[in-house]
């Protein structure tokens, strides 16, 4: 059901059968019934997200959907488009019209510290920017995490988008995970000033972690879980196990060391040749200062110490 009378929104969705949906329903509102600015949808692979999104696109023709492999072709006509109309049409200085597209990138991008600012163009409409060296660049030339940011976010701001719904795939796509953990900020921010709804499908542990509890809608092979209370501000790991359900947070071979070494303390042969020979192992491949190490010396001094006084 879509609210159309405050822009166009996504309250609820029932999927009858589509591909693996089937008797599906899902919301997209507050605990007031209100349709939500954003919404995270996350989930393992193979529980839907991206056919969750393309359903909706295909239900709906004025939706905007911004798939993984959006490039930052739209987004080049869109700021030669608006450059074309500020030094042609409102016949401003092409200095300023320079500087007023380089203010309105910065300012969108302000709390994510881009590496690359906007510079100018040539005859032939190709795009520079100028990166932190001070080297003129193509847009082509930038990073890819930020050709995402500029094809996705910045494609909304100068496309002029309001009251509408829309969807983005993986908007963590190449990001660095200092990125990654604001990145929401700015849909949100792009949501909120243009009476938009955001629909975001993403396995980033960051950006469910910076997403307030009845923003995330969790897909699993079950179902939908939505009831969630610890998502903002929640570690990482704990969004790895809790939410995506990551069994282990080490690569499988280093976690079954661990297990050896534990069963090992758990039965007080930490004084054995074989307990140093494995502790050694953990302690090349990790440093003696790896802080899962530190707390098993804790352990192994806590239960030496039990050891000790049962002999007494």
């Amino acid at each position: 059901m879509f609210d159309i009378n405050k822009g166009l929104k996504l309250k609820k969705l029932y999927i009858k059968n589509y591909k693996i949906f089937n008797n599906f329903e899902i919301n997209f509102t507050d605990i007031n019934d209100n349709p939500l600015p954003i919404v995270v949808v996350a989930g393992i692979n193979g529980t839907g997200k991206t056919t969750l999104l393309e359903y909706i696109y295909k239900q709906e023709k004025n939706v905007i959907y911004l798939p993984i492999n959006k490039n930052i072709e739209d987004t080049k006509k869109l700021i030669l488009q608006y450059l074309y109309k500020m030094v042609w049409i409102e016949m401003s200085d092409v200095g300023e019209s320079y500087q007023k597209v380089r203010n309105y990138i910065n300012n969108i991008f302000k709390d994510l510290n881009l590496l690359v600012e906007f510079e100018s163009r040539d005859v032939k409409e190709n795009l520079f920017f100028r990166n932190k060296k001070g080297e003129k660049i193509l847009i082509d030339e930038i990073s890819t995490g930020e050709k995402t940011l500029l094809s996705k976010i910045l494609y909304l701001y100068f496309k002029d988008i309001k009251d509408s719904l829309i969807l983005i795939d993986e908007p963590e796509l190449s990001l660095h995970p200092a990125w990654q953990n604001r990145v929401l900020k700015l849909y949100e921010n792009f949501a909120k000033k243009n009476n938009c709804q955001i629909i975001i499908a993403t396995h980033s542990p960051h950006i469910i972690g910076s997403a307030k509890a009845e923003w995330v809608r969790l897909l699993t092979k079950d179902g939908i879980i939505d009831n969630f209370s610890n998502t903002y501000g929640a570690q990482f790991s704990q969004i790895l196990t809790d939410i995506m359900d990551v069994k282990d947070l080490r690569t499988p071979e280093i976690n079954e060391k661990f297990f050896a070494i534990k069963e090992m303390i758990i039965d007080n042969k930490f004084n054995s040749e074989e307990f140093k020979e494995r502790w050694k192992e953990l302690e090349d491949i990790l440093g003696k200062n790896y802080f899962d190490l530190k707390l098993l010396k804790l352990e192994i001094a806590s239960r030496r110490k039990d050891v000790q006084n049962s002999k007494k």
